[in-house]
């Protein structure tokens, strides 16, 4: 006989309505966790003055020489170090102070070409940003281009176009839609552009004119270190979470893991978001190492049984005492004299000799070349020492180690 599934205790409700409860009431760790998603633009970048500054300079002539000089910008740089927020600050500032301060009708608009992968979804784009009531069904690229140079010279506005990741487009429509979009004509002179690419290896299906314009105009954008990812989550925790909620350890972890990674901001930012959710699905008021830990295991990937499988006895040791002293603490680092004291227990525990000071300072170093474990050194008082940290979650290496030990 079919049966209906109906959730207990909520006949009367429908069901789902209970998962609503929680909306609008006051939360224990998150404030405003828009503040650490990739739309949100802070009025300041930590660390990228030298690119703001770059970019006044290239496009000074814009409001000096309005409609007279068509300037070209590349912004070139790995994922999440700040090419497209860069961007849209200045571009918004640019609009601004043209208009406000120098008495320039400028206009800025900014395309997502991984989402607008064609000229003529480029140029809707563009026209609607312009005027959203134009008319533009039925007209052929070329057309809506024409009409778009015709509109800027009538009114005597500028535009600075921003191509976010160019690469798709070019892809998709070939180095012509460049060609197309800076093709000297008349109103062509009122458009600047600013393009960004993960890469400069685009420019080899330019045409030379441009191409010879964009070796000259180059911004470059590093991988931030991680002292400077600290500085951006930092930055933004006043207005994302509840005071307290957030440790200087915490956010030194997510830090050290994204800077591990390749320098990105967007994955700090995001490692910091999803361990606060997780804290908070937890019903606790305080975000952890380990919550950080786990969530970048379930974004990066976490290390399988057959890595730890080919550690030598001695070092799966080592790294399961560090994992457990981690995973015990709040702590997002272990100096290696607890590491070596958290070793000696668990190598007692197994019935094990400890190896000598240097040996296991050598085994903590392969760790580190194997990327299991971080190792940083730092300046405390008159004297150094070596802190480590890991690049997983600690409790998680710990039980896998242990089951992996037992099987042994």
């Amino acid at each position: 006989m079919l049966k209906y599934f109906l959730p207990p205790n909520r006949m009367g409700e429908g069901g789902y309505e209970h998962l609503f409860d929680s909306i609008g009431l006051s939360r224990k760790i998150f404030r405003d966790e828009t503040v650490l998603f990739p739309d949100f633009i802070p009025p300041y970048l930590p660390h990228r003055d030298a690119q703001m500054r770059q970019l006044i300079d290239y496009f000074r002539v814009v409001l000096e020489s309005p409609g007279k000089v068509s300037q070209k910008v590349l912004c070139e740089g790995r994922v999440g170090v700040g090419k497209t927020a860069v961007a849209k600050l200045f571009s918004s500032l640019l609009e601004r102070e043209a208009n406000l301060r120098f008495g320039v009708k400028l206009k800025s608009v900014v395309v997502d070409c991984r989402k607008e992968r064609t000229l003529f979804s480029v140029l809707q784009a563009v026209s609607s940003s312009l005027d959203p009531y134009a008319q533009i069904k039925g007209f052929s690229t070329r057309d809506i281009h024409k009409m778009i140079l015709e509109g800027l010279e009538a009114t005597g506005t500028s535009l600075l176009l921003v191509l976010d990741e160019v690469d798709y487009l070019l892809l998709s429509s070939g180095s012509d839609a460049i060609y197309e979009l800076t093709r000297d004509e008349k109103g062509a002179s009122r458009v600047s552009f600013m393009f960004i690419s993960r890469s400069s290896a685009f420019m080899n299906s330019l045409d030379e004119s441009t191409r010879s314009t964009l070796l000259h105009n180059r911004l470059s954008f590093p991988a931030y270190s991680s002292l400077e990812l600290r500085d951006i989550l930092t930055q933004r925790l006043p207005q994302a979470f509840v005071s307290g909620s957030v440790s200087d350890e915490v956010v030194g972890q997510a830090a050290e893991l994204a800077a591990s990674a390749g320098g990105d901001a967007r994955l700090a930012l995001e490692l910091l978001w999803r361990a606060a959710k997780r804290a908070e699905e937890d019903g606790r008021d305080r975000v952890t190492p380990e919550d950080v830990r786990v969530v970048y295991g379930d974004i990066e990937g976490v290390p399988n049984e057959e890595e730890l499988a080919s550690l030598q006895p001695h070092m799966a040791l080592s790294l399961l005492a560090i994992a457990r002293a981690l995973a015990a603490s709040d702590r997002d680092r272990l100096t290696t004299g607890d590491a070596e004291r958290s070793y000696a227990a668990v190598c007692e525990e197994y019935g094990v000799t400890p190896r000598a000071h240097t040996a296991f300072w050598e085994g903590l170093q392969e760790l580190r070349d194997l990327g299991f474990i971080s190792a940083e050194v730092r300046v405390e008082g008159k004297g150094r020492t070596t802190v480590i940290g890991m690049n997983y979650s600690a409790s998680g290496v710990a039980k896998a180690l242990e089951s992996l030990i037992k099987s042994r």
